[in-house]
This record gives structure tokens, C-alpha cells and sequence, in this order.
């Protein structure tokens, strides 16, 4: 252990031992002064120990954090889409919850060369009985129980819905305490509802009672609620008493991914929200500009979420450093100048996030008294009899 010798202020213990767990034995040699200047080197190399003989970094580590030995990471199993470039889907939800030290299992629905929105792609859908055959192969070798959480994205079809629910029906069966968290990708509140004909009433008539966790954006839980078509949400006062109304039919917590418009700020700035035993909590981040706004940010952020909560965060926690991260990774995105998420860029500062660098403050929705419930009803009511 370095110990250094000053003939007028005695030894003083150097930083690198004030960090050793046999610090304190050491504690007593700071205030002892030697005789003289000749005699200190001496007595300095008299009661230098011997260097242990140096154990692996992986054993030496989990010794001096207390650790007896390491523990499982949580296991989610991700039944997504995938793309090849890019990011979205698994491709946008895998890396980033592995970075958060969660075991990702990834079963694609479909694999493309890269996602839609640039118009044209190549690759394949795969049939529902896809999913079934992998999850087969997982019980075959005894590790279905493993599985902690199942997330589940775009579906292709009423059918491939069907076979998730299988899923999600055989691991709680193996694994009692395993959540599911569903992300109904149903379409965008500017582009309107973009999937397969009956995957909107099956979210809502099969899904909903069955899920833990729900992530849609203000189009998807109107449709949820409503169960057939959009319902008209005006404010963010109407979307958290819509989320409240889904929370009742089944889903533990409610994380809106995106308010856009019916924001406080009116879709000048990204907002979300989570509706939870804790509350209802509104979150707001600056809207970068970008040339073409990045696909799979819905993705990131429900995988992140879902990431904190089977690592043992709260709802509120992993809802604020789900913002965190997200903040993160858009500002390593904008500084690069690229279209697609750059999530390895990112990863050092989303793994570990500063809260208040980033200035992420939630903000708690309280429910509205009866007479501005009134007043919200008549100007809504007025607005929709003089749009203009």
C-alpha cells in the first residue's frame, strides 16, 4: 500500500488507499511523525506490506462491492418487428434495454432490409405459427420460466395477436410473477389508423384485460377506450382521464408515448405522460428540428420502460429515466445529423443518464375541480360549433 513520508506533516495516506476497504487499519499511521528526515524512507519501507498477489478484476470487483456472487439480469422476451438498417422495433428496443443490463430474447415477426417510411423495402413477414415454433423450441429446453417480462409490438394481423396472447398465456404459466407489456401500434395521430383490418378491435377486446403495461400514443388509447374508432380528445386533461378508463379494464400502468398536439405545449415540445398508481405525471423534452423526424422513437422509449420496471424501478422512476434516455439519444442523433436513431452513439450517456443536466422534471397532473370541468366542457362544446 503506497504510503508517502513528509518530515513536517508526518505520513499522509494517499488517495488510493483512502478508497481501500483496509483503510481505517491504516487511519493511525497519518498521525505518527517521524524523528527526523533520514529515518523516515526507512520507517516508511519497514511498514510497507507486501502487495498481494493480484486477483482477477471480475472476482476483485464483486468482492469489494459486497457481491457474493453475481445475479441473473432480468429476461425479456421481445416478439417485434426487425429491420436489418436502422432502427425500429426490436432493432430500436433490443440494444438499449441490453445496455440497461436486461436479457433481451428477440423473436421478429418480420425482418426488412430497413422500415417503411422510406417508401421501399425488401424481406418477409412471417406467418403466426413463426412465433409459436420459437417459443415451442424455448420450452423444449426447460427455459420458458426464465422469461421475466414479454413486450410486444406491430402486429401484422388478428392472427399473429392471437399467437402472442399464446405466448404471454404459456411464460406467466411457467413464470407467475412475469408482466406483459404491449405496445399497440396502431397507427399515427397525424397519418391515422395504419394496420391490418381487426388488429384495432382485438387490442382493444383481447389485449387490454390481459396486458400489465399499455404504451400507446393519444390515437392508439382513444381507440383503446373506444374500441371501433378514434374518440375525440381535446386536452391533456381528457387524455389522462382517458388513461385512467383503460387503467380500470386491466393494465397496471398506462404510458402515453407521445401527447403531440394535446400537450400543454401544443406539440411545440415532446411530451408524455404515465398514468399509474402513483398518479398522473406529464413529462416535457425540447422538439429538436429535424429534417425528417426519426422512426422508432415509440419503440426506444417503451423498451426503456420496460427495461426500468423489471429492474425493479417504480412506474414514476422508470418513467423519468425513460425521458433521460430518450433525450439522450435524440440530441446524439440531431448532433450527427442522421435520420436513424443513433443508439450506439448514445449509449454511455442513455445507460446512465444525468437527471438534472438534462432537466427532466415530471410534472403531477391533478384532476380537474367540478367547475373547470365545466368551463373545459362549455369551450369545448363552443370550439366545435364555431371551428373557426
Amino acid at each position: 500500500l503506497p504510503l508517502l513520508a513528509d518530515a513536517s506533516e508526518g505520513f499522509s495516506i494517499s488517495s488510493q488507499v483512502s478508497e481501500n476497504p483496509f483503510f481505517p487499519c491504516l487511519q493511525s499511521l497519518s498521525n505518527f511523525r517521524p524523528p527526523s528526515l533520514e529515518t523516515a524512507p526507512a520507517m516508511a519501507a519497514f511498514i510497507r506490506p507486501q502487495a498481494p498477489k493480484a486477483l482477477p478484476r471480475s472476482v476483485a470487483v464483486r468482492a469489494f462491492s459486497g457481491e457474493a456472487k453475481r445475479k441473473r439480469p432480468p429476461t425479456v422476451l421481445s416478439i417485434q418487428s426487425h429491420v436489418v438498417s436502422g432502427a425500429a422495433g426490436n432493432s430500436a428496443a433490443v440494444f438499449p434495454m441490453r445496455r440497461l443490463g436486461i436479457n433481451v430474447w428477440p423473436l421478429n415477426t418480420v425482418q426488412f432490409s430497413n422500415h417503411t417510411q422510406y417508401g421501399k423495402w425488401t424481406g418477409h413477414v412471417f406467418p403466426p405459427e413463426h412465433i409459436t415454433q420459437i417459443v415451442d423450441g424455448i420450452e423444449a429446453i426447460g427455459a420458458l420460466g426464465k422469461i421475466d417480462a414479454v413486450l410486444s409490438g406491430y402486429l401484422g394481423s388478428e392472427a399473429q395477436g392471437g399467437a402472442v396472447l399464446e405466448v404471454v398465456r404459456r411464460v406467466k404459466e411457467a413464470n407467475p410473477e412475469a408482466i406483459y407489456c404491449c405496445d399497440p401500434v396502431m397507427g399515427h395521430p397525424e397519418k391515422g389508423c395504419i394496420v391490418a383490418p381487426g388488429v384495432a378491435e382485438f387490442f382493444h377486446s383481447e389485449v387490454v384485460s390481459k396486458a400489465d403495461i399499455m404504451c400507446p400514443n393519444v390515437l392508439e388509447l382513444s381507440m383503446l377506450v373506444s374500441g371501433r374508432q378514434e374518440i375525440d380528445l381535446d386536452n391533456v386533461y381528457e387524455v389522462a382521464e382517458a388513461a385512467d378508463d383503460l387503467r380500470a379494464k386491466g393494465p397496471k400502468a398506462v404510458f402515453i408515448k407521445h401527447l403531440g398536439k394535446l400537450g400543454f405545449h401544443s406539440g411545440e415540445r415532446f411530451e408524455m405522460m404515465l398514468s399509474c398508481n402513483e398518479g398522473n405525471w406529464v413529462v416535457d423534452t425540447p422538439l429538436l428540428p429535424f429534417d425528417r423526424p426519426p422512426v422508432g422513437v415509440g419503440d426506444l422509449t417503451t423498451g426503456s420502460f420496460l427495461a426500468r420496471v423489471v429492474k425493479g424501478y417504480t412506474y414514476r422512476q422508470a418513467f423519468e429515466l425513460t425521458t433521460a434516455g430518450y433525450m439522450c439519444v435524440m440530441e446524439a442523433t440531431h448532433e450527427l445529423g442522421e435520420y436513424e436513431l443513433q443508439l450506439v452513439a448514445a449509449q454511455d450517456e442513455f445507460a446512465s443518464p444525468n437527471l438534472r443536466g438534462l432537466g427532466v422534471e415530471l410534472k403531477r397532473l391533478m384532476p380537474l375541480d367540478p367547475e373547470e370541468r365545466r368551463l373545459m366542457l362549455r369551450r369545448k362544446n363552443f370550439s366545435r360549433q364555431f371551428p373557426n
